[in-house]
């Protein structure tokens, strides 16, 4: 349990870097205005009447995937009571739900997408990626 929630702060703080690279907005004023404003997006991208690049697109995709990824995680967790009696895997996975949302402000404009940032996003999505693939694991063995 130690190392899954090692591994959980580390993908918040890989998340924390990527958000240190962009321009000073303030933030949504809540989470459904940032849920909508990230379907926006991506209807934007699939039609292909947006200003990003095509890297920028690849890269709004590839983290797309990887939080409907982390998503299907935190469903698994939710479903087992056990695992939400524990405060701090619960808090740990509220905070990464809340870097994910605050990494998907970047998304919303091609302009905040500088070369940083999305290294840092490039970056935070692989991270992103070990923890689901080892939390997933571990919830696999805690089923079994």
């Amino acid at each position: 349990m130690k190392k899954f929630l090692v591994l959980m702060m580390s993908i918040a703080m890989a998340m924390s870097l990527a958000a240190c690279g962009g321009d000073k907005t303030a933030p949504a004023s809540s989470e459904t205005q940032q849920v909508e404003e990230a379907e926006a997006t991506e209807e934007a991208i699939e039609e292909g009447e947006s200003e990003f690049t095509p890297e920028q697109q690849a890269l709004a995709q590839d983290f797309l995937s990887m939080a409907e990824e982390f998503d299907a995680v935190a469903d698994k967790i939710n479903a087992n009571p056990e695992l939400l009696s524990d405060e701090e895997l619960v808090t740990a996975m509220n905070d990464l739900a809340d870097e994910i949302i605050k990494a998907d402000d970047y998304f919303a404009d091609p302009e905040t997408l500088t070369p940083e940032v999305m290294g840092a996003l490039t970056v935070a999505i692989e991270v992103g990626r070990a923890f689901i693939a080892e939390a997933s694991a571990a919830l696999d063995e805690l089923e079994q």
